[in-house]
């Protein structure tokens, strides 16, 4: 079977389009070429993007990939693909599930798991697949019972592309709690170097922060100080390359609130409480009360507790 990227060379050659007539922002030649000779995958936001950049719908793209190989099925992690909406479709997935639990209308949740496993088996799509998975984290976190490889289908997921969009940042960062520390690490430094690199990605709906947040929290939970410090840092320095398009002043207000917590945990709980206390005195000054609340309910959790092992971290916002 011709690899994604062979069909993409004979579309891109039948369209009479060069490597550099075609490279943009979004994808370099260097990049096209790999993908066409099937040394670099593509993440589902930049393959929609080259080839609208063609005139070519998805359709059109995947009849040419597996018209001649009936016989071939598609793989699992493309095939939601010919939609342009699956993100939006995924974040759709998840804001259900996840506005069930925290209205907590478990029966209906319950029920909504029984849909989407049904989904997930008969369209094992990748939005089918992890809209099920979390739904049953969603139910784990209520009934306080562990799920064995919840993240299995993220981590697959993410490993296998090697250009990552805003539709991995969401996997990212909905899968976060779930995963093992090593991937965790290993995500973070892959995403913050992928957004870091391509500022238009970034700056859409704060991905530059929620996912590092989440990381901190994360590494906080386990005491692995020395990864939170490190994702502290890089907070820092993405929150010093703001410019005018980018209201950054709630960002500002949670790293205050990390450095808090952080030196709280590590060497000097006086002045970590005051850090903390300093940022959530901040947030409600600029009447940003549901960040207020959320945060000053952490703070009070943090200073009663010995250790952030059972730290509830789901609704960290920036």
């Amino acid at each position: 079977m011709a690899s994604y990227g062979e069909t993409f060379h004979q579309l891109r050659v039948g369209k009479g389009l060069t490597l550099k007539e075609l490279a943009d922002e979004q994808a370099s030649v260097s990049f096209l070429s790999k993908f066409e000779q099937g040394q670099s995958k593509i993440s589902v936001d930049r393959l929609m993007h080259l080839l609208k950049k063609m005139n070519v719908t998805a359709d059109e793209y995947f009849f040419l990939q597996h018209d001649r190989y009936l016989n071939s099925p598609m793989p699992v992690e493309w095939r939601e693909m010919g939609a342009a909406n699956a993100l939006t479709d995924l974040t759709n997935i998840f804001l259900i599930s996840s506005g069930l639990a925290m209205r907590h209308q478990w029966k209906k949740l319950y029920a909504r798991l029984d849909v989407l496993k049904e989904n997930a088996k008969k369209f094992p799509t990748v939005n089918n697949v992890l809209g099920y998975d979390y739904g049953r984290m969603m139910l784990a976190n209520h009934t306080g019972k562990s799920i064995e490889h919840a993240s299995d289908h993220a981590v697959k997921y993410l490993k296998q592309i090697d250009d990552w969009g805003i539709y991995e940042i969401l996997v990212l960062e909905s899968f976060l709690t779930a995963m093992p520390l090593a991937d965790v690490e290993l995500f973070t430094n892959i995403a913050e170097r992928k957004l870091t690199a391509n500022e238009s990605i970034m700056y859409v709906a704060g991905m530059h922060r929620g996912f590092l947040v989440s990381s901190f929290a994360y590494f906080m939970s386990l005491d692995q100080f020395v990864l939170a410090n490190e994702t502290l840092s890089k907070m820092e320095a993405l929150h010093k390359k703001r410019d005018g398009r980018d209201l950054t002043a709630n960002f500002a207000m949670t790293i205050l609130w990390c450095e808090g917590w952080l030196k709280y945990r590590v060497d000097d709980k006086a002045l970590g409480r005051s850090k903390m206390n300093d940022a959530t005195t901040m947030m409600r000054l600029c009447k940003e009360d549901r960040m207020f609340r959320i945060y000053d309910d952490f703070t009070a959790e943090i200073v009663s507790a010995p250790n952030d092992h059972d730290f509830h971290y789901g609704t960290v916002i920036s």
